[in-house]
């Protein structure tokens, strides 16, 4: 399989009842260089103009960009723009793991650095907590001697089957003892379930937020503007490392996936947060386009990142 080559390009707009103040704002929209993918260019705009810009790499090691707005204004617009190149690295479904109850023993029993890195990713979250009923769905895949690649492929298609995609069925603070109830949701919350299964049986497992490659019904065009970001699941094997794998569309993630950035949940990572004096109601509309562009870049080619 050959590399991946996108463009992505995302854009965020407020709209504002009343005009606001002071508007600051953190974004995550650039994606992170990982060992399968190179950020070749990225570059932000914010209008109206921030008064104040700063680019730094969070505590998970994302790239994150903060700005503050302090003229009044009745509308933001933040424009993201990025080209990168994605190389195979999903696991063959085939691939041999040890059993899942020993993947477990790993993580207990490993090296202090391995266990003080994967130990957060264990550890309940706000979004991902540890429940009886999310481990009772991992236990359903997850049987006496499996093995964990088995297992976790089992759990991915066992979410997207029992789970219906549900556009206007929850928020971003819908807690997860109401999805295990409800069976309906978005990407988002189909991954937090995914992610507080694994843990709640002791398994490390954090949650991705990205982009994925959408295609139109046959004989329509791409639309620009029509995809949109996607949250997905990572999960850590020994040997294996972190292995990305996808409930709402039944697959374990790879050349097709862009991804932004990683943490315990979609609080460590959501594509712009922010506070502002004023403004009352808003309304908020975003645009995302994953383009496939031709061809792969060059080895040697240097990423361009602009803020501005």
């Amino acid at each position: 399989m050959n590399n991946a080559h996108y463009l992505v390009i995302h854009e965020t707009e407020y709209r504002y009842e009343t005009s606001v103040v002071h508007a600051w704002q953190l974004a995550h929209l650039q994606p992170r260089e990982t060992p399968w993918q190179r950020v070749l260019e990225h570059s932000l705009q914010v209008e109206p103009e921030p008064s104040e810009l700063a680019r730094s790499i969070d505590y998970f090691g994302n790239p994150v960009t903060r700005f503050s707005v302090a003229r009044p204004h009745t509308s933001l617009l933040v424009s993201a723009r990025s080209r990168v190149d994605v190389a195979p690295h999903a696991p063959s479904t085939g691939t041999e793991t040890p059993a899942w109850e020993e993947v477990r023993g790993e993580f207990l029993d490993g090296p202090a650095s391995q266990r003080f890195e994967l130990e957060q990713y264990v550890a309940p979250s706000p979004s991902a907590p540890l429940l009886p009923a999310a481990a009772e769905l991992a236990r359903c895949e997850f049987t006496a001697g499996r093995r964990w690649l088995d297992a976790l492929l089992g759990l991915t298609l066992r979410i997207h089957r029992e789970f219906e995609f549900d556009p206007v069925a929850t928020t971003v603070s819908t807690p997860i003892a109401k999805l295990l109830k409800s069976r309906r949701g978005v990407c988002q919350d189909f991954a937090h379930v995914m992610v507080s299964a694994l843990r709640s049986i002791g398994l490390p497992a954090r949650y991705v937020s990205g982009y994925l490659l959408t295609m139109p019904p046959p004989g329509q065009p791409r639309l620009a503007g029509a995809d949109a970001s996607h949250a997905w699941v990572s999960a850590w094997c020994p040997g294996l490392g972190w292995v990305d794998a996808d409930p709402t569309n039944a697959k374990l993630a790879d050349t097709e996936f862009v991804t932004v950035g990683w943490g315990r949940d979609y609080g460590d990572v959501p594509p712009l947060r922010g506070v502002m004096r004023g403004g009352d109601e808003q309304e908020l509309e975003v645009r995302v386009t994953v383009e496939p562009i031709g061809g792969t870049a060059s080895s040697d080619e240097a990423p361009a990142i602009t803020v501005g």
